[in-house]
């Protein structure tokens, strides 16, 4: 039984409107937030770079700000030209971005419903959950003065390298904490100097 089942123990597992809530794909894309947050235009770097503390207590601070957000957990891992994905991308796009960014910052989210399955609303939630924190701390590192980004990447691969995580059954990403009921969406490119792997762990 899920936490949302736990938190609300009337609701039926045959209620159709709960069904229809997680698992029927919306009707008009208007109706979802992703659409807005992935078209939302990123501001500008801030001019002069802030002063910062060493990489860990950096990489510290940001995992804290990522669970302020709804993150289960977050890691960092070296940009791997393999783990970019082409989503229209072409040679010189691709070189710039290998040229600005040195680091992927991924973050987990927990789904109680797999989103690649469940297409509803409530399905979804887990993707609208991990744009909005990406959308926030890509925000973030450019008001400190550094360069950042939101990108689609080759996600559990990338997750594995910043030791979220294993590649479980499917190709989905297993954790200690949640199993595969996380999801695990685009990443955070950034120059942002930050220790590799998991603060903390």
């Amino acid at each position: 039984m899920g936490i949302l089942s736990r938190l609300m123990p009337w609701r039926s597992p045959k209620d159709p409107y709960w069904e229809g809530f997680v698992s029927r794909a919306v009707t008009d894309p208007d109706n979802e937030l992703i659409p807005a947050i992935k078209n939302a235009p990123e501001g500008r770097i801030f001019p002069v770079r802030s002063d910062l503390p060493e990489p860990g207590r950096l990489a510290s601070d940001l995992a804290e700000l990522a669970s302020f957000l709804g993150a289960a957990s977050m890691g960092i891992a070296k940009l791997d030209p393999a783990h970019l994905l082409a989503d229209g991308l072409d040679e010189a796009g691709r070189a710039k971005l290998l040229a600005t960014y040195t680091l992927v910052v991924m973050c987990t989210v927990h789904a109680e419903y797999d989103p690649a399955v469940e297409k509803g609303i409530g399905g979804q939630h887990p993707v609208q959950e991990s744009a909005a924190i990406n959308f926030s701390l890509s925000a973030y590192m450019r008001e400190l003065g550094y360069h950042s980004t939101v990108r689609p990447v080759d996600a559990v691969a990338v997750a594995v390298a910043a030791g979220l995580g294993w590649a479980g059954a499917g190709g989905k990403l297993g954790t200690k904490k949640h199993g595969t009921h996380v999801y695990v969406g685009d990443g955070v490119l950034t120059d942002l100097p930050l220790a590799l792997g998991v603060p903390g762990a």
